[in-house]
């Protein structure tokens, strides 16, 4: 007897379980058992969005912490790259002013130019002009000022302008002597020590016994006359801590002027092989050193007469 086809019982079908009361966003229409347990991955899931996207905002924050400090150290290098180019430039103008050879008068035997005529224009421009120090080769090649001892260091913060300047120019301790008719047994010229090695940043160099190989000698020529000095010891020393304050060592006795000598040979990162005796003329060169907190390199020469 053939089955006949009943249709469902509109009354007796169920309605597909809600898995959330009193919400309709979403059922399971296929009565997928299986939805509850996808139901809390998505939850999990949902967590670790939110979790990434905190991580993402902590990652961007970074890069442009990173982004401003990479364009503040461009901007800075940029600067001392400027500067230090300013500063050849405005070295190069007062070189410039130096005479080098007489004014033709006509005649046929010319006199050599003084030291006083030869820096007549820089002294003119800035009277406190005393002279020029130069180390072949190296950047080691500026004008040298000497200010009066109730304005000290004057020229560690300006220019030969006389115009506020971190670089300086290098100067020669207020209570040294130079004069034509005297000057101290022992020269002290400061010097700043640029990031960079400009001005006397060069001089820590003297550490090394090949660039002291290469460069045993300092040029100064004052207003009275040229000098060419033998470098004798270069070293290090701490101005707070340190035993020897080497910069007062100006005017000395046979006695003192042994004292500095032995003090600086035996500190010396050089071995020249050179003892200077008592009525050398001597020249001490000073400049920042950062391995402590208050270092100074301090390179010493005598005069080659």
């Amino acid at each position: 007897m053939a089955k006949q086809h009943r249709e469902p019982d509109e009354q007796n079908r169920q309605a597909a379980p809600l898995f959330h009361q009193g919400e309709r966003t979403f059922y399971d229409q296929d009565r997928d058992e299986d939805y509850r347990s996808r139901a809390g991955r998505g939850k999990k899931a949902g967590k670790k969005r939110k979790k990434t996207r905190g991580i993402d905002i902590l990652y961007n924050i970074a890069i442009a912490l990173f982004a401003v400090v990479f364009l503040v150290c461009a901007g800075l290098l940029g600067k001392r790259f400027l500067d230090d180019r300013q500063l050849e430039s405005n070295v190069a103008e007062l070189e410039s002013l130096i005479e080098e050879e007489p004014q033709d008068s006509g005649s046929t035997e010319e006199e050599p130019l003084t030291n006083a005529e030869k820096f007549a224009r820089l002294v003119e421009r800035n009277s406190d002009f005393i002279g020029w120090i130069t180390i072949e080769n190296t950047n080691v090649n500026f004008p040298v000022m000497q200010s009066s001892p109730d304005n000290k260091d004057f020229y560690l913060r300006h220019n030969f302008d006389r115009e506020y300047d971190d670089y300086g120019v290098p100067y020669l301790d207020e209570d040294c002597t130079l004069t034509a008719d005297a000057r101290s047994t022992n020269l002290i010229i400061y010097g700043h020590h640029m990031k960079s090695g400009t001005v006397f940043g060069s001089l820590t160099n003297y550490k090394k016994a090949s660039y002291y190989d290469e460069h045993p000698t300092i040029e100064f020529d004052t207003l009275y006359g040229d000098g060419t000095y033998e470098v004798f010891g270069a070293f290090a020393i701490d101005v707070v801590t340190g035993d020897f304050p080497y910069n007062t060592y100006i005017d000395m006795d046979e006695t003192t002027f042994n004292e500095f000598v032995d003090q600086v040979k035996q500190r010396s990162d050089v071995d020249s092989g050179i003892t200077p005796v008592y009525g050398d003329q001597l020249l001490t060169l000073s400049t920042c050193e950062y391995s402590t907190d208050n270092g100074r390199y301090v390179v010493c020469a005598r005069k080659i007469s």
